[in-house]
């Protein structure tokens, strides 16, 4: 190669690098800016995020969620936020996450913001696929709705308790503990979900690792009956296939039960295990950052938080409550540690296994 080719080669490659590096200092700005953002006095930092905002005209939301309840959630944003457009690209949990690992890798940075399982968090922070953005919107949250380096703003979760049926098992006679569901009259006699590995990480998270997988096992010696999908096997419940499911969705206990199907449930003692939160996260090179941050203040304000709590769902502000029976209350609850078990996650994949299939 001649003196001349090797000197163009090495400007073509400092130019990439700038390029590259550019590229990387963009995405970092976008982070910075929002973190300058959030120290600004209420009024000021909104008008600062909206005035950006209005340049970008649109947000892009990968969401694994059906379109009626999105619906509810954009049509509020967009009548606040007129000049914003939700763009909407719907799909299973683990494809879209697929999805954004492939578009990582290809350089290809087409989403802003995505609600995902707090322990998928941990593969997108491990693919620097996201940002933080420590709003003080998050100040509002329930603990373990929120981590500490702003990575994680919860938006709801769902509290699992005993589901059983009325016509085979009275309230006095249901199991209100772990302790109660190891005696032997209820072998063969309870259900789970196959995915089981939220309600199993709380369980290790109460108890710790030694207690916790003993208490596995000796639940996987109980002949559980093992269906794919919690709601699949509260309808099997009231249908009267097995009399009890040990992690129900408490809101699909609830809404099953006010439809007169012959369920009751109970909260368990000595906790509540809540399935791993959803949480509102950024794209790290977001393209429309400024919009994007005002979904996910939106989304854990109370505006859309009400929207979750009509939905059913258990919400991230801590101050939305029924003040009713079927409200948990003072009870204990305990949401699994994203950041820990999304670094364990095939750990409890195999506990998981041991339940059978």
């Amino acid at each position: 190669m001649s003196t001349h080719a090797r000197k163009e080669s090495w400007i073509v490659l400092l130019l990439l690098g700038l390029l590259l590096a550019a590229r990387d200092c963009e995405a970092a700005t976008a982070e910075e800016s929002l973190a300058k953002i959030n120290q600004l006095a209420p009024a000021e930092r909104q008008a600062a995020l909206v005035r950006e905002a209005k340049k970008e005209g649109s947000v892009v939301w990968y969401a694994p969620m059906n379109r009626e309840d999105l619906r509810q959630y954009t049509s509020a944003f967009e009548a606040e936020f007129p000049f914003l457009k939700v763009e909407l690209l719907t799909g299973g949990p683990q494809s879209l996450l697929n999805r954004i690992l492939t578009e990582q890798r290809a350089a290809k940075h087409n989403y802003d913001t995505i609600n995902i399982r707090s322990s998928a968090l941990y593969t997108l922070k491990k693919a620097n696929a996201v940002m933080r953005y420590d709003t003080p919107y998050r100040k509002a949250l329930r603990p373990g709705f929120y981590d500490k380096d702003g990575y994680m703003n919860g938006i709801w979760a769902s509290l699992l308790v005993y589901l059983f049926n009325a016509n085979q098992v009275s309230r006095a006679q249901a199991p209100k503990s772990i302790d109660e569901l190891l005696q032997p009259k209820w072998k063969g006699k309870m259900g789970i979900d196959q995915d089981a590995d939220d309600w199993i990480a709380a369980i290790l998270d109460y108890y710790g690792d030694e207690k916790g997988k003993q208490i596995v096992r000796n639940l996987a010696a109980q002949n559980l009956n093992i269906r794919k999908g919690r709601t699949l096997v509260s309808q099997l419940v009231a249908a009267g296939e097995f009399p009890l499911q040990i992690d129900s969705h408490h809101h699909e206990a609830v809404s099953l039960r006010r439809a007169g199907a012959p369920i009751d449930y109970i909260f368990p003692e000595p906790f509540v295990p809540v399935k791993a939160v959803s949480t509102f996260v950024l794209s790290r090179q977001a393209p429309h950052p400024y919009a994007g941050a005002l979904l996910v203040d939106f989304m854990i304000s109370r505006k859309g938080q009400e929207i979750a709590f009509r939905q059913r769902r258990w919400p991230a502000l801590k101050e939305l409550a029924t003040g009713g029976p079927d409200d948990v209350g003072s009870r204990k609850t305990l949401v699994p540690d994203a950041e820990k078990w999304g670094s364990r996650y095939e750990e409890l994949v195999q506990l998981t296994a041991l339940f059978g299939r």
